[in-house]
């Protein structure tokens, strides 16, 4: 069966997600969130692995998105990151692990490209962000087991240190496991605005999150998920290299002085996005996969999601695994639509007035998203896995985005 061999990955997934894409840059989330389960998985496996015993990762990750201009009038969008990563785990003892990561993200350009014409400025023109984490966790009897990690991260204008813990319990003879994680990030940004200036110092932001899960086996070829999360952010949670176009159509020109990248021809003044100092987000995923043979596999997977800031979003996956060859290379196949609402303080125009709360970022628009993906593992020997994965995501705003990956697994 595929469920053979194969953690039920979701119950770790909600959680990571919540922490890395906080550390991340934005133009990254994307991957992340398309492929914590596939790359996180082997990072939190097994806690029966006797001591001595451990895997590491090696990967090569790829994501790019275009912008056809529906989005943000305003802003060039178009990016690409390259990410090589390792992800190791090692049994200490028969009950204690330890388990990290390393990541480097070199990023073309985070948001606007034609700001590279400005110099360095992290995200908004191209950057190297670095991020690593240390954790382990410890088997306090065969049904309890609790852990924790530390983690760094930094690039141009920012820096991030968090932490996280978790307690799972199994019951109904490891039928169901019920689990409980706490992550918790304080970042410092540097404020650099569009135009390249540095004139107001740095501001901070913290975000704690709660994630609960429960998985259950139903039967010894179902497997289902269902968890939440909640997360609380405050302080700087506006892009720094983000503006706002006001337009004003019996104002002064824009095209008179104004930065060459901006291309639609408007009349007004540029000023920087404002965005409230809170945001609550809470969310509720499942998750069921099925064996319908030794070779065959499905599964189907939603999320409901709404925050304080205006936005709701739905998404289901299904998803296909199948054995090409047995216990050598199997393929997963999946689909995905995601629906959001844009945000009470985005607006695509900005006519005269300023409001005090403004944003023109497309990722805090409405907009639907279908994508597709596919990914082989082949079993090169037992303790030997290839990993190749490829997506296409077509956003109804024009940032479509195109995501692929390469590891080497090695248990030993």
């Amino acid at each position: 069966m595929l469920l053979r061999g194969r953690p039920f990955a979701l119950c770790l997934a909600a959680a990571i997600i919540a922490g890395l894409c906080l550390l991340a840059p934005q133009s990254v989330r994307a991957w992340q969130d398309q492929n914590a389960e596939e790359t996180l998985s082997d990072k939190n496996r097994s806690f029966s692995a006797e001591a001595g015993h451990g895997s590491v990762t090696f990967g090569l990750n790829y994501y790019q998105n275009s912008d056809n201009g529906d989005g943000n009038p305003f802003l060039d969008e178009a990016l690409t990151d390259i990410e090589p990563v390792i992800i190791f785990d090692y049994n200490l003892t028969d009950r204690l692990s330890i388990n990290g990561d390393f990541s480097y993200d070199y990023v073309s350009s985070a948001s606007i490209d034609r700001l590279s014409n400005y110099g360095a400025q992290s995200g908004a023109t191209g950057d190297n962000y670095y991020g690593a984490s240390l954790g382990g966790a410890y088997k306090l009897s065969p049904v309890l087991r609790l852990g924790g990690n530390l983690s760094l991260s930094g690039e141009y204008d920012y820096s991030s240190i968090g932490f996280s813990g978790f307690v799972a319990r199994d019951l109904n003879n490891k039928n169901t496991t019920l689990k409980l994680n706490l992550n918790g990030f304080q970042d410092t940004i540097d404020i650099i605005r569009w135009n390249g200036r540095q004139r107001e110092g740095t501001d901070e932001r913290t975000t704690l999150s709660l994630t609960g899960n429960w998985y259950q086996i139903i039967t010894p070829s179902t497997h289902s998920e269902l968890g939440f999360s909640a997360t609380h952010q405050s302080g700087f949670l506006e892009t720094a290299y983000n503006f706002v176009v006001i337009e004003d159509p019996d104002g002064d020109d824009l095209s008179t002085g104004r930065p060459d990248w901006l291309d639609q021809a408007a009349t007004g003044e540029i000023v920087r996005e404002e965005l409230p100092g809170t945001r609550s987000r809470g969310a509720i995923f499942g998750r069921v996969r099925t064996s319908l043979s030794p070779a065959t596999a499905v599964e189907l997977g939603g999320r409901l999601y709404s925050d304080s800031w205006g936005i709701s979003s739905f998404t289901i996956e299904p998803r296909l695994y199948y054995w090409l060859i047995e216990d050598k290379l199997s393929t997963r196949l999946r689909y995905r639509f995601y629906a959001q609402t844009s945000a009470d303080d985005y607006s695509e125009n900005f006519n005269l007035v300023t409001p005090e709360f403004r944003t023109q970022d497309s990722d805090l628009g409405d907009f639907t998203a279908n994508g597709a993906g596919i990914k082989f593992s082949w079993y090169i020997f037992e303790a030997l896995r290839l990993d190749l994965s490829g997506d296409y995501i077509q956003r109804s705003d024009g940032i479509d985005q195109v995501l692929g990956a390469v590891a080497f697994n090695w248990s030993f």
